[in-house]
C-alpha cells in the first residue's frame, strides 16, 4: 500500500522519450495548470520545475513568467536537480535519466543500466550524483552521468518484523537524497529506512530510524544538522550526522495525520510541504515548527516540493501548476486560483 501512495503522488506517467528540447512558448504562473513534482532554482530569478504531460517550465524573473519545455510525449520525469545554472538532470520512471548541459534548452537521454522507477535524483557538484527508486535501486556516477553504476545497499538494513518475513531488505523503495557535501550524503525511503554515506556514495551504513513508516524526503545544512518528512505527519530531526534521530511534535491542520513530501531549513528559516496544504515553517534553524494558516481553497491540493536558496527564499510547488514564493516566514502564492 505504501508503495502504491508515493507512486500515486509523484509519477504522472511512464518516461520514453530519448531527448527534448524548449519550446519558446512563455505561459504566466497563473496559466500554469500541470501538477509540479519538483523544482530547482539557482538563484530567486532562475529555475526550473518538472511537471506531468511530459514538461519541464524554466523561469528568469522569479516564476513570473515560464518557458514551456516538451519530451514530445504525454510522460514525465519527477524529479530534477541542478547544480549550477547550466548543469541540469531529471529522472523517472524505467530507469531513465536525461541531462543538459545548456540550461535546459536541449536534454539528451543518459544510459543508467536499469529500468527500475527512479524517484530522486541529485548532484553534489557537475560530476558526482546520485539516484534512488524502487527495488533499492541506489546509482551513483562521478563522471556526470556518461557512465552510471548500481550500488549495493547494506545487508543490516532493518525492517519491522512483519515486513521483514515478506519484504528482502535490499528490495525497499528509497525516495529521497540529500548531499550536506560531496563526501557526506543520505538516503531515506520506506520503512523509516534512513542510509548514510561518507565516501560520495561508493559504500553505506543505515542509521537507527525511531518510525517505520515511508519517508519520502531528507535534507542535510551541514554534516550534523538534518531532517526527513515521511507519512502520518513524520518529521524526523537529528544533529550529530544521523547517529540519533528525533521524531518532532508537531502540529496538524485540523488533527489528521497528513503526508509531508519535502523539507528545507536555510539558516533560521526552513519549510516542510505535504499534502491538503499542510505546510510548516521553522524561524529556529529547524528546531521547532510551526503550522503556517494556507487558505481554504488551498487545503485540497497537495504541496510536493521545494527549493530553499541561502538567504532563506524560495520556491514551493504542488498540484495544478500551484507555486508559492517562500520569504522566511511568509509565502506567496503566484496564482489566485488554486
Amino acid at each position: 500500500m505504501l508503495r502504491h501512495v508515493l507512486f500515486a503522488i509523484v509519477v504522472a506517467a511512464v518516461i520514453g522519450s530519448v531527448r527534448y528540447g524548449a519550446v519558446a512558448e512563455p505561459l504566466r504562473a497563473a496559466d500554469l495548470r500541470q501538477n509540479l513534482f519538483s523544482s530547482c532554482f539557482v538563484s530567486d530569478q532562475e529555475g526550473w520545475v518538472i511537471a506531468d504531460l511530459g514538461r519541464t517550465f524554466h523561469t528568469v524573473n522569479g516564476a513570473k513568467t515560464w518557458e514551456r519545455q516538451d519530451s514530445g510525449t504525454k510522460r514525465a520525469a519527477v524529479s530534477i536537480t541542478c547544480p549550477d545554472r547550466t548543469q541540469l538532470w531529471a529522472a523517472g520512471q524505467v530507469g531513465q535519466i536525461w541531462h543538459s548541459g545548456d540550461g535546459g534548452t536541449t536534454w539528451q537521454k543518459q544510459t543508467s543500466g536499469t529500468k527500475r522507477q527512479l524517484l530522486s535524483i541529485a548532484f553534489a557538484n557537475t560530476k558526482r550524483g546520485l539516484a534512488v527508486g524502487d527495488f533499492g535501486t541506489l546509482l551513483w556516477t562521478d563522471d556526470g552521468g556518461t557512465t552510471w553504476t548500481n550500488v549495493a545497499l547494506p545487508t543490516n538494513i532493518k525492517l519491522p518484523p512483519d515486513v521483514a518475513e515478506v519484504v528482502d531488505p535490499g528490495d525497499v523503495v528509497l525516495s529521497g537524497i540529500s548531499f550536506a557535501d560531496p563526501e557526506h550524503v543520505w538516503v531515506v525511503g520506506e520503512f523509516g529506512v534512513i542510509l548514510a554515506s561518507i565516501d560520495g556514495g561508493l559504500t553505506w551504513h543505515s542509521q537507527d530510524s525511531p518510525v517505520q513508516s515511508t519517508l519520502f524526503s531528507v535534507f542535510f545544512a551541514d554534516q550534523q544538522r538534518g531532517w526527513a518528512v515521511g507519512l502520518e505527519s513524520t518529521l524526523l530531526r537529528t544533529s550529530d550526522g544521523g547517529s540519533t534521530w528525533q521524531k518532532q511534535e508537531i502540529q496538524t491542520p485540523w488533527g489528521f495525520s497528513l503526508s509531508l513530501f519535502d523539507v528545507a531549513v536555510r539558516g533560521a528559516y526552513g519549510w516542510a510541504v505535504g499534502n491538503s496544504g499542510f505546510l510548516l515553517n521553522s524561524k529556529d534553524a529547524g528546531v521547532t515548527w510551526e503550522l503556517v494558516k494556507v487558505p481554504v481553497q488551498m487545503g485540497s491540493s497537495w504541496l510536493r516540493a521545494l527549493s530553499l536558496l541561502p538567504d532563506g527564499r524560495g520556491f514551493i510547488v504542488g498540484a495544478g501548476g500551484l507555486v508559492l514564493l517562500a520569504d522566511r516566514d511568509k509565502f506567496t502564492p503566484l496564482k489566485e486560483r488554486f
